[in-house]
């Protein structure tokens, strides 16, 4: 019946264990409160954000009420699309900043040049991190494949590695092409070449945004033990630390910048009064900003299960 087919298409925003615990009972619920005409719409909107609240509560995100193992490996998560999203503002961070010490004067560089160095070397060092993060989940991944976990991520890896073929064939086309243009042309005067740039730009930000979203899945599914979970959240408050100094010196190099060169960010005559605020930095500073906000918001998490994990 319709009135079946809408209660189980609203049920679904809740949790698959809410649902099996819960289900039948709801579904009896509706039925006895609002008979066989259609929901209204004011109860499909309570009962999809009391679903999302639920799922919030189940995973970790929100609340106190899931495990202590359950709020760690969530707020590391948290952490992990922080991380991402911290690495698109590196990428857009270094478009904007080549070749910026020639536009500043000689005794105005060196604050800048610190402020860049820090971005580089906390990008760096929080890549590292992650990477052992991977690869301290790396047994437990192996025991979910032997265990018949493939099966269940194959086209999520399929899906990747195409993903990941596809992006090297188009870097490897892009970076031909700029080797046949000169600098003013790779810089926006060849506006086919600008066009190719964003739209290769934006298949780096999908890509990330991929492997960021399957790393996700397969954790989700691992059974990591609570010393690994430990040893996950510290990494991941290290990645936190230096997604602020990401941010921080992305901010000051920008202050910096505006201050003494703001005709670098809009690409006109040096010396010309113009704001700094050109889409770059704009879209650079959101990123980072996003990033700050999820990796504090993950670490807060991880803060609250520092208690002993049983």
């Amino acid at each position: 019946m319709r009135r079946d087919r809408d209660v189980l298409s609203v049920l679904r925003w809740y949790p698959k264990e809410w649902r099996e615990r819960y289900g039948d009972e709801f579904v009896a619920l509706v039925h006895e409160g609002f008979g066989e005409g259609p929901l209204p719409l004011s109860l499909r909107r309570s009962i999809a954000l009391s679903g999302l609240r639920e799922r919030g509560h189940y995973s970790g995100l929100i609340g106190e009420r899931s495990s202590p193992n359950v709020r760690r490996r969530t707020g590391s998560l948290v952490v992990l699309v922080a991380w991402a999203l911290t690495s698109v503002g590196v990428m857009s961070f270094s478009k904007s900043a080549e070749h910026f010490s020639n536009a500043l004067p000689s005794n105005s560089r060196t604050l800048a040049q610190v402020a860049y160095d820090v971005v580089a070397a906390a990008g760096l060092v929080g890549s590292l991190f992650v990477a052992v993060g991977a690869g301290i989940a790396v047994p437990a991944f192996v025991r979910f494949l032997r265990g018949g976990g493939w099966l269940r991520v194959r086209r999520l890896f399929a899906g990747l590695a195409l993903t990941g073929v596809t992006l090297a064939v188009a870097t490897a086309a892009l970076g031909l092409w700029a080797h046949h243009l000169d600098q003013a042309q790779r810089n926006g005067a060849d506006h086919m070449y600008v066009a190719a740039f964003l739209l290769y730009a934006c298949a780096v930000v999908f890509t990330i945004a991929a492997v960021t979203r399957g790393a996700i899945v397969v954790v989700t599914q691992l059974e990591l033990s609570p010393g690994v979970l430990r040893t996950e959240g510290t990494i991941a408050l290290a990645v936190c630390v230096t997604t602020l100094a990401v941010a921080t010196g992305a901010s000051l190099w920008i202050a910096q910048m505006s201050l003494h060169a703001p005709w670098f960010f809009q690409g006109t005559t040096p010396g010309v009064a113009v704001s700094p605020w050109s889409p770059p930095v704009v879209v650079t500073l959101g990123v980072l900003i996003a990033a700050t906000t999820s990796a504090l918001f993950g670490a807060s998490r991880l803060a609250r299960t520092c208690r002993r994990i049983h």
